[in-house]
C-alpha cells in the first residue's frame, strides 16, 4: 500500500527489496518515491515523465518491468479497465470511476467485496473484485454545454 508511506522514508523500500530480493537500484527507489503518497491512477508513461525529471537517463522500459515487479506483488495494482493502463498505489478494495472522454480516473467505495464474493462462489474461486464505472465527469460534462 505505497500510497500510505512518506517518500522520504526509505525503510519500506529497503525492506520491500530485501523481502523481494530485489537490487536496490537508484531507478526503482524512484519510481518507488514516485508512487508513495501517490492518488493519481498514473499509467507507465506518466510514471516515467515523472521519475525523469529526477533521474533523466532512466529508460521506459524500466519503468514497465518496475510497474511490472510492484504489481506481480501485490505492491500496486494494474488497473486495465480504463482506455490506458494504470496503476494505483492504494491496494485496498475500492472502486473506480472513469471518464470516457479525459480518461481521468477517481476513487470511491460503496460495494463490500465480500458480497460480491459470495454470490460469485457457485461460479468457482474468486481471486480479487474490480468495479469500474465509466461515464463523463463533471469537468468533461460541463465543458460539453
Amino acid at each position: 500500500m505505497l500510497h500510505a508511506i512518506a517518500p522520504d522514508n526509505d525503510r519500506p523500500f529497503t525492506d520491500i527489496c530485501r523481502q523481494h530480493n530485489w537490487k536496490r537500484t537508484v531507478q526503482r527507489r524512484a519510481v518507488f518515491t514516485y508512487l508513495c503518497g501517490n492518488h493519481d491512477h498514473p499509467t507507465v508513461e506518466t510514471v516515467w515523465r515523472r521519475v525523469r525529471d529526477t533521474l533523466p537517463d532512466v529508460s521506459l522500459d524500466s519503468v514497465y518491468r518496475i510497474l511490472d515487479d510492484f504489481s506481480s506483488v501485490g505492491l500496486i495494482r494494474r488497473l486495465e479497465g480504463a482506455k490506458v493502463i494504470r496503476y494505483d498505489a492504494d491496494t485496498r478494495p475500492h472502486e473506480h470511476f472513469v471518464c470516457d472522454r479525459c480518461g481521468r480516473m477517481h476513487d470511491f467505495a460503496c460495494i463490500e467485496p465480500e458480497e460480491v464474493v459470495a454470490k460469485c462462489r457457485d461460479f468457482g474461486r474468486v481471486d480479487s473484485v474490480e468495479l469500474t464505472v465509466h461515464g463523463l465527469c463533471r469537468d468533461c460534462l460541463v465543458a460539453r454545454q
